[in-house]
């Protein structure tokens, strides 16, 4: 029997990944009472303030350059020309209406008006949903969320290989270097005040060796206590004072999340990069006052750093930042390979401590400088960070969209700037930001004009940007020509709620980083019987999905920095997306599909489980260790505020699998569809919250989904599908 290219080609897979492979890479807020976990410039910004900086010092800071790009994106060009069908009413004209005697008097009509519904499920995964489809014989709705859940996974298990398996082993050899090197400077100075300056530099690596397990018992007592204490302020997970920085830090942001709560080594590296991310050298406080220890304390490590053989600290330091730039972004605090060109521009070469008082004001003058590029916020002290925190565009969208009359934002802002005009109205009609601060809409319209302005090569510079370029395709609003079911505003709340589930995943996948979101297949092989599916007609959307897993790939693999085994997976995500982009381009021509075409949607959900599983060296998904990992529900905290007015954290996440039913045109008719979307939640928790702890509330305690959502779903669960008295099993 003839099958589609893409099936031999996971079959093949099957073969490959099951041969196991071990990375080795070498890789050369607003107001003072609103605290946000964001804050945050775009590319365009980033390219203005380095221009500004530059123009402003006399000289250039250095930049690490990882990812040389894959050329200049190009939209596509498609001419729907789908014919103008409606639905009848009591669903008369659905040619297979009588296969869903499952569906309630709610559903069926939301169906009528909308042309499709969704409700929620207990499936903890999309592909379950679409397994399910296969075994009842019935054709499948291939939903852009389901290849934007798989390009999650593929992403999270990417960057969580790449931590495991590289970073962790280099952050602790950083790590423990500094430490010998800073103990020896200890050791050797001589006078009071320096020796407690160096002391602090010291704990600060110190207490990174302690939440790495490594046995230090070589530290002097009164450095032991100071790193003591401040793992104490960790552990607590609340606001205390640290006596490494000398300011107040948030400790709650030590909390594990996200995927760092699966295997000790993420756990370990998670807190560790948070000191690294989270606790500053202070070098202006909030009112713009020097703070000349944060200084002393950032010229101490930046030598340290330096005087370290090159294999032993320059080059580890910029492999961690390097990779970890290119899945996420740049910081705007300056780092250690910046401060150092600022340090010999004062001082013309690195001073030995004694020396630091001397050339403080010249030090100051260059910090005044970048102080003045580079911080848009001046309530915001400038600071240094020895591996900051990333700043990334839709974190820039939350802060700026923020103020103590308006504490906590909406995802919904950052779809609207985005480029959503569904969800700049959505924000009108039911949040009504400008009651509670009057000059929202101001401040709204000076960020969507900067936002506008940027070029797709802003768009595009790392992954974590392009992931977002991506999701602004979601955003469009369909003419005639495209299918019936497409062109509401049920539809652009739908599409809606999947850009924000797959934000929501993104931001859960980088919660360290960015600053401060059914019936398995088995037996014999039958003949496949004939059922139409359908693919969801967004050929942008798929163009954009494949440019940023080609941008994945070929970036990591410019470094060395991604296995043969999962570049091999990596391809077999293309070939899908490939075949699916040939899909929707037919279907908005007027193509009928042919028949192993529609025999590969038939299967799609094995072959979704298949990809998934693949990418998480399984052989079945529900041979996942982690129980957090084996279900799709997933949080991510976003903002934080701690107003007069309300305080507490922003979360986003996404929720079990949900079932979309949708009535589709083929060859002049209409068919009922099946398919699997995300189901998006936003709401303000009073502490951050894991996956385990997430998903024991979808069980027991459900916050209220967004109310935008209310047009298109029916919100309780709907009847189990009729399985009919022959089902299908394509023996996979």
């Amino acid at each position: 029997m003839k099958k589609e290219v893409l099936s031999m080609v996971i079959a093949m897979g099957l073969i490959v990944t099951s041969c196991g492979y071990t990375i080795k890479v070498k890789i050369n807020n607003s107001d003072d009472k609103v605290k946000v976990a964001t804050g945050n410039k775009d590319d365009t910004d980033d390219k203005k303030s380095d221009k500004a900086l530059a123009k402003s010092l006399g000289y250039e800071l250095p930049k690490l350059e990882f990812y040389s790009g894959n050329g200049e994106y190009t939209p596509l060009e498609v001419r729907a020309n789908v014919p103008d069908i409606k639905v009848e009413s009591n669903l008369s004209n659905i040619e297979n209406i009588d296969k869903f005697g499952n569906l309630n008097a709610t559903q069926r009509a939301m169906i009528e008006k909308n042309g499709f519904v969704v409700n929620p499920t207990d499936s903890g995964q999309l592909f379950y949903i679409y397994e399910s489809n296969t075994y009842n014989k019935i054709p499948s709705f291939i939903s852009t969320d389901s290849v934007l859940q798989l390009y999650h996974i593929f992403y999270d298990y990417t960057l969580r290989e790449t931590e495991e398996e590289k970073l962790y082993a280099e952050l602790k050899q950083l790590n423990t270097n500094m430490v010998n090197i800073l103990s020896q400077k200890y050791n050797e100075a001589d006078k009071a005040d320096e020796k407690a300056i160096v002391g602090r530099t010291l704990a600060y690596f110190a207490l990174c060796e302690k939440l790495l397990k490594q046995d230090r018992s070589d530290l002097p007592e009164e450095i032991e206590s100071i790193v003591e204490k401040e793992y104490s302020n960790i552990k607590s997970e609340t606001e205390n004072h640290s006596d490494i920085a000398g300011t107040d830090v948030d400790y709650s942001l030590f909390k594990v999340r996200g995927h760092y709560t699966r295997t000790d080594t993420l756990k370990e590296y998670f807190e560790a990069m948070s000191v690294y991310g989270v606790v500053p050298f202070v070098l202006y406080d909030s009112y713009g006052k020097r703070d000349e220890e944060g200084a002393y304390m950032s010229i101490i490590s930046t030598k340290a750093l330096q005087e370290l053989p090159k294999e032993k600290g320059t080059d580890l330091w910029e492999d961690i930042y390097a990779i970890t730039e290119f899945f996420v972004g740049s910081t705007n605090d300056i780092n250690p390979l910046e401060f150092g060109e600022i340090i010999k521009q004062a001082y013309g070469k690195m001073p030995e401590v004694s020396d630091i008082a001397a050339g403080m004001d010249k030090l100051y003058d260059e910090l005044n400088k970048v102080k003045v590029a580079r911080i848009k916020n001046p309530s915001i002290g400038l600071c240094f960070r020895f591996m900051g925190q990333r700043y990334i565009p839709d974190s820039e969208i939350l802060s700026r969209l923020s103020n103590e009359k308006r504490p906590f934002p909406s995802g919904l802002d950052v779809m609207a700037v985005l480029g959503s005009e569904r969800a700049d109205e959505i924000l009108d009609l039911m949040y009504h930001p400008s009651k509670e601060w009057s000059g929202y809409k101001e401040e709204y319209n000076k960020i969507k004009s900067e936002f506008d302005a940027r070029t797709i090569k802003d768009k595009t510079g790392n992954i974590y940007n392009t992931w977002l370029f991506t999701l602004e395709s979601l955003n469009q609003r369909f003419s005639d020509g495209y299918p019936n079911f497409m062109r509401s505003s049920a539809w652009e709340d739908k599409s809606l709620s999947t850009a924000l589930g797959s934000w929501a995943e993104l931001r859960h996948d980088t919660i360290l980083y960015g600053a401060q979101s059914g019936v398995e297949c088995g037996g014999e092989e039958e003949e496949p019987p004939e059922i139409m599916g359908y693919v969801e007609p967004n050929p942008e959307f798929y163009n954009r999905l494949i440019w940023l897993t080609n941008q994945t790939m070929d970036g990591l693999s410019q470094r060395n920095g991604i296995s043969e085994s999962m570049k091999y997976k990596c391809q077999n995500i293309l070939d899908l997306l490939e075949f699916l982009k040939k899909c929707s381009i037919k279907e908005l021509n007027g193509e009928k599909l042919t028949f192993e075409e529609y025999d590969t949607l038939m299967t799609y959900g094995g072959t979704l489980e298949y990809l998934s599983s693949s990418i998480a060296e399984v052989q079945d998904w529900y041979q996942i260790k982690s129980e957090a990992g084996k279900h799709m529900a997933q949080i991510a905290d976003i903002h934080s505020a701690m107003s007069d007015r309300e305080a507490g954290y922003l979360e986003v996440g996404v929720g079990n699998a949900a079932e979309m039913y949708v009535a589709v045109p083929i060859e002049g008719k209409l068919y009922l569809t099946r398919g699997a979307v995300f189901d998006y939640f936003e709401f303000v928790n009073d502490e951050r919250l894991t996956d385990e702890e997430w998903q024991s509330n979808i069980n027991n305690n459900l916050p209220k989904r967004p109310p935008f959502v209310s047009d298109y779903m029916q919100e309780e669960k709907g009847e189990e599908l009729i399985t009919p008295d022959n089902p299908y099993s394509s023996g996979c």
